[in-house]
């Protein structure tokens, strides 16, 4: 009997540790801004880091401008997030956006134990569970959507978030890298009032063992970035 509750309680571990990513996942995506192809972007998982005494995910997106573009209006963004091993929290985000004219550089650290963040000079108060917006590629693709909480908060710059969140089931679209049968999540904020930016985004994930983030709707600060997935390495 105690064998049989040993092997259990393994495999209740590694389950409960099981995610639909690997190290080394990289999903390449073309972005089209206002209509035109106008980016590559580029989720990646480059493997597990050690931050502020926790095992996490380091995770990276990446967009930049292409062609005329490049010139008319140029991105240039990369976001890395350290994401807790055991629940996908963020504990670490580094932000660097270029986007025109608009540039903004922050760290943050978090410490959901204590609940508070910092950023750059500002200390945070913060509510148990928060997410970064960017972290939510990976978090939702690790959650029975169906079955999760239809509420949750996030934090942008210094002001905490909180989203509800809209689900639309089997919805059919067809993308670079193939035909895909997906769920739309859909973080909405629960105020009036817009996001800082306009930022907000709709993500499509696969409706099979690895849950892509198939299409990804971006609304930032001069217009939408849609990304679609082109290809997928492990």
């Amino acid at each position: 009997m105690k064998f049989v509750s040993i092997l259990f309680l393994i495999s209740s571990f590694i389950q409960a540790n099981s995610y639909s990513f690997k190290i080394g996942e990289t999903l390449k995506y073309d972005a089209y801004f206002r209509g035109i192809h106008a980016a590559n972007a580029k989720l990646e998982v480059i493997g597990k880091e050690k931050v502020n005494n926790h095992m996490t995910y380091h995770v990276e997106f990446t967009a930049k401008s292409k062609g005329i573009i490049n010139y008319l209006f140029p991105i240039n963004d990369k976001i890395d997030l350290w994401l807790s091993e055991d629940s996908l929290f963020t504990i670490k985000e580094s932000l660097k956006i270029r986007e025109g004219n608009y540039k903004k550089s922050r760290e943050t650290i978090f410490n959901h134990k204590s609940n508070f963040a910092i950023s750059g000079p500002d200390t945070i108060s913060i509510p148990k569970g928060i997410h970064s917006p960017y972290s939510l590629f990976y978090f939702f693709r690790n959650k029975e959507i169906s079955r999760m909480d239809n509420t949750l908060n996030t934090i942008q710059g210094k002001k905490i978030v909180p989203l509800s969140i809209i689900i639309e089931e089997n919805i059919k679209t067809e993308v670079p890298a193939g035909k895909f049968l997906c769920t739309r999540v859909e973080p909405i904020k629960t105020s009036d009032e817009t996001f800082k930016n306009k930022s907000q985004m709709s993500i499509l994930f696969s409706k099979d063992k690895d849950r892509y983030p198939v299409k990804i709707w971006l609304n930032m600060k001069y217009g939408s970035l849609v990304l679609e997935l082109k290809s997928i390495a492990n």
